[in-house]
């Protein structure tokens, strides 16, 4: 059996490409294999009993367009999981972009969920496990004063991860970006406030008391369900504010930006950026720019700009059409920069 061929991130460095342009890639980084790229995205039921005949268009779709985006790590929401009867919605996915030599993906899953479970899929080319992704706060673990589940009975999924620098040691060896990454998927809804703040309660004590434990940066992304400047985010912003803030919240995700695909209560409103990160601050002075951004679509971004805004017939349209075909999320990219202490933006 022949051995595939190690795949260069350089090489397939598909998002410099196409950000470059926006100048959101440094040109010094550009054509190196100095970052990290980690991608988020909620697929909206992929996989699941109720989305089998839109599956049947959207695995291409959903293929070709994390080919073309070509992470080193993605975390996904909705999607179902792998039984003992049929592999979990990912993993064909992920077989297709190895074949496809995008690079070498291995997918694991949350347990609880049903079919809303939450995946993890990573380059083995440029990523290495140190601990099998686990569930975190299990079902009933932490509740709400009105007895409700935290976390709306879709636990929250963990893993360890080691990536190889670009660096090498002056004793020789290459050195390694250790990093600890939790994915969320919270309660929605207004309703849903209480297990919200709960939930955030948890995962800020994670972050001080258990994660801070490993030595390792700290991630929590996903799709909170709620703007970044939303009160049920009180123990993130408290974080944040302290002296010598621990946590960066706000500061990364731009509330004016938007990642969440539905139009409220038909007046053209958008429930927009609810897809967000939280990270540690060791974690932050290795990330370029102020944000986490979302991955806006080329044909969104042309009919915007000829229509001006999303209230037009034409917008509204190309809305529906994405939302049908693809997700009602979009991806959110971040990018993590090997620095030397030399770089200005360390």
């Amino acid at each position: 059996m022949a051995t595939r061929p190690p795949v260069s991130t350089a090489d397939n460095d598909h998002l410099s490409k196409a950000f470059s342009g926006a100048r959101l890639v440094p040109e010094r980084y550009r054509g190196t294999d100095r970052f990290l790229d980690v991608v988020q995205w909620n697929l909206e039921w992929f996989g699941a009993s109720k989305s089998r005949l839109r599956d049947q268009n959207r695995f291409q779709l959903i293929f070709e367009i994390l080919e073309a985006l070509n992470a080193d790590l993605f975390v996904f929401q909705e999607v179902v999981g792998r039984t003992e009867a049929q592999p979990g919605a990912m993993d064909p996915i992920a077989e297709a972009l190895t074949t496809a030599n995008a690079g070498d993906y291995r997918v694991e899953y949350s347990i609880a969920g049903g079919e809303q479970r939450i995946a993890m899929m990573w380059d083995r080319d440029y990523v290495r496990s140190k601990i099998s992704p686990e569930d975190l706060f299990p079902r009933g673990t932490h509740r709400t004063a009105d007895g409700k589940d935290a976390f709306a009975t879709r636990a929250p999924l963990y893993a360890y991860f080691a990536v190889r620098e670009d660096a090498i040691e002056p004793g020789g060896g290459t050195k390694t970006f250790d990093f600890q990454i939790l994915g969320v998927h919270l309660k929605a809804m207004a309703e849903g406030h209480p297990q919200r703040l709960k939930s955030a309660e948890v995962l800020t004590g994670w972050l001080t008391d258990e994660a801070s434990k490993t030595d390792s940066d700290a991630v929590i992304l996903g799709d909170w369900n709620a703007p970044p400047d939303d009160a049920c985010w009180k123990p993130f912003h408290d974080l944040e504010q302290a002296p010598g803030g621990e946590v960066v919240f706000r500061r990364i995700n731009d509330p004016s930006d938007y990642s969440y695909l539905w139009l409220r209560n038909r007046s053209d409103q958008f429930l927009s950026r609810i897809d967000l990160t939280a990270m540690t601050l060791s974690s932050f002075r290795q990330v370029e720019g102020e944000a986490a951004r979302v991955v806006l679509w080329q044909p969104v971004e042309e009919t915007l700009a000829r229509a001006g805004g999303w209230k037009s017939a034409q917008a509204v349209r190309l809305l529906k059409r994405i939302k049908e075909e693809v997700s009602d999320h979009l991806p959110v990219i971040s990018r993590f920069y090997w620095t030397d202490g030399r770089d200005e933006d360390q």
